[in-house]
């Protein structure tokens, strides 16, 4: 994951940072992926640079650890792009996340154990209460800022995604009794 992530980033650099191309997850594959999925709210955002390149650290407040975790009460997802310094770098697909936003991220940690949200922005679903069944719902956009691929390399669309809080924790339980 953490050599997938690199590619991406030195194939986007070396092209101007005009596009990124990602392949397309579903909800399962970024479950099992994952090496933690976090739900909580973004408390604070800092610009960082590790040798060439500039990430954002969101800083969470820990509602729940829905997969793995270490019962912490806050957490740190680093996000390609940012300005240290006057240098700004823009990543297509890169996430943007809001001061006081609720979210559940999907995440993995690299061999250095820096956390990243799992394909960029598809690994990042607001949290909103329905006001029918007072249940939590997950759900993102489509990526309209990057190309998508299927597992084959073949271009192909993103609809968003929508799911349950408990559909989640659900999947997150049976992929972690296989």
């Amino acid at each position: 994951m953490a050599r997938i992530l690199k590619s991406v980033l030195a194939l986007v650099l070396a092209t101007g940072l005009g596009a990124t191309t990602l392949e397309r997850l579903t909800v399962d594959q970024m479950v099992e992926k994952s090496t933690s999925i976090i739900r909580g709210k973004i408390v604070s955002s800092s610009p960082v640079q590790r040798g060439s390149l500039i990430y954002t650290v969101y800083r969470m407040q820990v509602a729940e650890w829905v997969k793995g975790g270490t019962g912490s009460t806050t957490a740190e997802v680093y996000v390609p792009g940012g300005t240290v310094n006057g240098r700004r770098q823009s990543i297509a697909g890169a996430p943007s996340l809001n001061i006081g936003g609720d979210y559940v991220v999907f995440v993995w940690a690299s061999r250095s154990g820096t956390p990243h949200i799992i394909g960029l922005s598809q690994g990042v679903l607001g949290v909103k209460m329905s006001a029918s069944t007072a249940e939590a719902v997950l759900s993102r956009g489509p990526i309209e800022d990057a190309q998508v691929v299927d597992d084959q390399g073949q271009p192909t669309s993103d609809a968003g995604l929508k799911l349950s809080l408990s559909s989640l924790r659900s999947r997150a339980h049976q992929a972690a009794v296989r």
